[in-house]
């Protein structure tokens, strides 16, 4: 199955390098492999291995601690991290290094850590005689075992430094318990010839909390999601180290990225789950996806069903809640879903952020929640299905193929029975069915409305082109893509010329809405509806002045509705209209079309508001807003000069 690119329906054939990418065990890649496939943290590897090396160079120590979710790339960091060190001059001259991998069970007290890492640097370093030395500990007591095995790894140090890589930091130290972690900090105070690079899911109390020994001791390093841009580089150095030139020229085109932005939405920037979709992009078929998605949930689901044990029962209740809640949610709508009062829906939230469950987002002076994991999310979400479809990757296929593309996968012989087969055909029954807007262009929206708020125009301007290249399927995306492709042509001039070519389109689907969203006009949006409507047709009658003035003939009829709403729309339209001489000559159709009576009140609206404004503009002073009735007055706040 193909990606979405009519130019690469038949793509030349061409050898593809057989890329190993593992899901879970990074290690296991060539060190090459792992630094090509490298996104977003390069500075992050040198600044640690910088530090690192001058710890194992001088007397000062740097110890470092990477905290970030499952499939994060803690892993991916560490194993680069491992292969620098280890093809160091100063580091093979100066250091040892001791690489404790992902599950060190059993390891309940301080000496079988250091009995692991004697065993660790044997592996790695057969000349150095270690195992010979450490039969005879088997044949004492603990404690003299303890004391033979800690002058034997000093002795096998020497002058050298230690430098030793854990990861799940947080499983080790709940096995060491405080004893051992004590024990472990005064061997690390006694002899400075240890340096920790370590990694963890999340803080936890061994490292949090100010009674606890190795508190303060790390540099603490916050792995962040990938963001749209890290995604795209990812997919793309993916598709060239496999050699698969025609995905990657797919996704460099607009097309590419419109649809990896809306497969972003829904991995939310969990790099583990673009390392298991990026393998299956350009595949003939889907045999192999599912398998390989179920695989990896079945694996980390006892892990985050083991977390949600540790939880009390009200938040558990929380998490619970926001697994079935798309996005974040305000504190009270928790609260009520969870029959606790919001004050007490508050501390358990601050808990769980501080136990990296959940992180919160700042709108004003209200707080939004939701999930750390995604991957915790998709977990849970197999559970509850019990044997149906999981809902994120129905979208994905969705998102990814055609309907065509999809049916040509079924009618493949032997596909039939398949698990990917209830897949496809539910993907399929969602594009038949669905008459909203299509998650590619939602995806697109929200980037566009995050571009406004942040002014990066030419991120903007961007995001408009790749709206203008690709053509929705279904009605009200149609339309609403034309409202603002349309409405923002002052934004992204470069967008008129392919606007052009498609203008009998795009008129067709603004009639549409004017039909459609006038039917659905009400106080709380009458404002939006008409500022959007006013300006998609303003423009046209730039780019057409026939087919502009029919669509401001059938918004001229919507106009009387709510002629307050509508006047003040129309003067920040004239404002935002790409050609001012042209939204004056729209303006004064508009005005010699509306029917009495309601012109007068239309009009005296406008001149209020025009006449406050103004002041409001050269003073700089709301008093000004005062002179309106309150409705305008409200309304007119949509005028500032900002």
């Amino acid at each position: 199955m193909k990606p979405k690119n009519k130019s690469s329906a038949h793509p030349t054939p061409m050898a593809q390098k057989a890329l190993y990418l593992s899901h879970f065990t990074p290690s296991m890649m060539q060190p090459e492999t792992l630094q090509q496939l490298l996104v977003q943290r390069q500075p992050l590897i040198d600044a640690c291995y910088d530090d690192v090396v001058h710890s194992v160079t001088t007397r000062a120590k740097h110890h470092y601690l990477f905290v970030g979710p499952r499939g994060i790339g803690k892993t991916h960091l560490i194993s680069l991290l491992h292969h620098r060190l280890s093809t160091s001059e100063e580091i093979r001259k100066e250091g040892l290094i001791a690489w404790m991998r992902e599950e060190e069970w059993g390891v309940t007290s301080f000496f079988e850590l250091v009995l692991r890492i004697l065993r660790t640097l044997d592996q790695k370093s057969p000349d150095l005689g270690i195992a010979s030395q450490t039969a005879p500990l088997y044949e004492l007591t603990l404690k003299q075992a303890e004391a033979q095995g800690t002058s034997l790894l000093l002795e096998v140090l020497g002058n050298k430094t230690l430098i030793v890589l854990l990861e799940n930091l947080d499983d080790l130290f709940d096995q060491l318990g405080d004893g051992g972690q004590r024990q472990f900090r005064a061997f690390i105070q006694n002899h400075p010839q240890l340096v920790l690079v370590a990694t963890t899911p999340a803080l936890f109390a061994g490292v949090s909390l100010q009674k606890s020994p190795f508190y303060g001791f790390f540099d603490i390093q916050s792995l962040k999601e990938f963001s749209l841009d890290d995604v795209v580089n990812l997919l793309k150095k993916i598709a060239v180290e496999r050699g698969d030139k025609t995905l990657a020229d797919f996704i460099d085109a607009p097309e590419g990225r419109a649809r990896i932005r809306a497969v972003h939405h829904l991995a939310e920037g969990n790099p583990r789950i673009y390392v298991i979709f990026a393998q299956f992009l350009s595949r003939e078929a889907l045999d192999e996806l599912v398998q390989a998605v179920m695989h990896t949930l079945d694996e980390l689901t006892p892990y985050y069903q083991a977390r949600m044990k540790e939880l009390s029962g009200q938040q558990r209740k929380i998490v619970e809640h926001l697994l079935s809640y798309r996005g974040a949610a305000p504190v009270k709508e928790i609260a009520k879903a969870c029959f606790i009062t919001p004050q007490t829906c508050s501390g358990q939230l601050k808990q769980l952020r501080e136990k990296r469950y959940v992180r919160s987002i700042e709108q004003g002076r209200e707080s939004y929640y939701e999930l750390t994991e995604p991957l915790m999310r998709l977990c849970m979400e197999v559970k509850q299905q019990r044997g149906k479809p999981i809902g994120l990757f129905v979208e994905i296929l969705r998102i990814w193929y055609t309907e065509a593309e999809l049916h040509a996968w079924l009618n493949t012989p032997g596909t039939s029975g398949y698990i990917e087969e209830q897949y496809v055909q539910r993907a399929i029954e969602i594009i038949r069915n669905s008459d909203g807007i299509e998650p590619i262009l939602n995806a697109q929206l929200r980037e566009l409305s995050l571009c406004v708020a942040t002014g990066k125009n030419e991120k903007l301007e961007e995001v408009l082109e790749e709206i203008a290249t690709i053509s929705p399927s279904n009605q009200a995306s149609k339309s609403m893509r034309a409202v603002m492709l349309l409405g923002m042509l002052k934004s992204a001039p470069n967008v008129e010329k392919i606007l052009k070519r498609e203008l009998d389109d795009l008129a067709t689907s603004l009639y549409w809405a004017i039909e459609e969203d006038g039917q659905h006009l009400s106080k709380t949006n009458a404002f939006p509806i008409y500022l959007g409507l006013l300006l998609a047709s303003f423009n046209l009658a730039q780019l057409d002045e026939v087919r502009g003035d029919l669509a401001l003939s059938k918004i001229t009829q919507k106009l009387a509705q709510f002629p307050s709403h509508a006047a003040v729309a129309l003067i920040r339209c004239i404002v935002a209209s790409a050609d001012f001489n042209s939204a004056k000559k729209s303006m004064r159709k508009i005005l010699g079309e509306i029917e009495n009576p309601s012109t007068s009140k239309f009009l005296s609206s406008m001149e209020r508001v025009i006449s406050a404004a103004i002041l409001w503009r050269k003073s700089g002073d709301e008093k000004h807003l005062l002179r309106l009735p309150r409705e305008e007055r409200a309304l007119a706040r949509n005028l500032h000069p900002d």
